[in-house]
Order: structure tokens, then sequence, then C-alpha cells
């Protein structure tokens, strides 16, 4: 599995785990859990994209680096101020604390990637070792 097919294998995960996070807030039959899960799942969805297109923009281009990390750097601002701004601005429509565990779907996904991406590698040198 290329490097390409990885990182698409993790943003698929990433919207699968949102989906189960959103299905798993719904019996808590609180609209501010679900809104918190989901808009913290979109925005560490949309961080994780924008990451990957910086890094492939600057990789593509070998050798400006100011640029890219001219780019990082306002993406990195640009998510501390919508985190900040969800956190000040919608503090009573959302949970805080589902707002945090829906921030926390890329680290999962990358978790989740990591381990299947293991078990195949495992696999594999099972049958061929046997």
């Amino acid at each position: 599995m290329g490097a390409e097919d990885k990182l698409t294998a993790v943003e698929r995960t990433q919207w699968i785990i949102l989906a189960l996070m959103i299905i798993g807030s719904i019996p808590f039959w609180d609209r501010q859990i679900t809104l918190g899960v989901f808009i913290g799942g979109v925005i560490s969805i949309l961080n994780f994209k924008a990451l990957r297109m910086i890094f492939a923009r600057g990789f593509a281009r070998r050798g400006k680096t100011g640029a890219l990390v001219a780019q990082y750097a306002v993406k990195f601002l640009a998510l501390i101020a919508v985190v900040a701004g969800v956190v000040v601005l919608l503090r009573g429509a959302v949970n805080l604390i589902a707002f945090l565990v829906g921030l926390l779907t890329v680290f999962l996904a990358i978790v989740v990637t990591g381990i299947r991406g293991y078990r195949h590698t495992g696999q594999e040198e099972t049958n061929h070792g046997a």
C-alpha cells in the first residue's frame, strides 16, 4: 500500500469514525453533544485535508520551503481561530467535551489505519514465510 493509498484510507476512516461517534451520541438525547461531536469531527477532517494539500504542494515544489512553512503557519493559526471561535461563540450550543471528542477523529483514524496495516503486513509475512 503506497503513501497516497494510506492517506486516502485515513481520510475514509475519519468519516466512518465520525459517523460512528454521531450515532453513538444519539442515545444521550442531547443535541449539544451530537452537534459538538459533529463540529469537532468536521474541523478535524478539514484540517487533515488542508494539511495533506499543503504538504503535497510543498513536496512537489522541491526546495521552496518558505512557502510551505508560511502555508502551514496560516493553516495552524486558522485552526486555532476556528477552535477558539467554537469554544467562545458556541459555548452554550455545543458540549465542549463532545467537541473535543470530535476533534479526536484524526487521531483515531490514524491509529485504526495503522493497526489495519500492521495486521495486513503480519498476515503477508505469515503467508510468505510458510
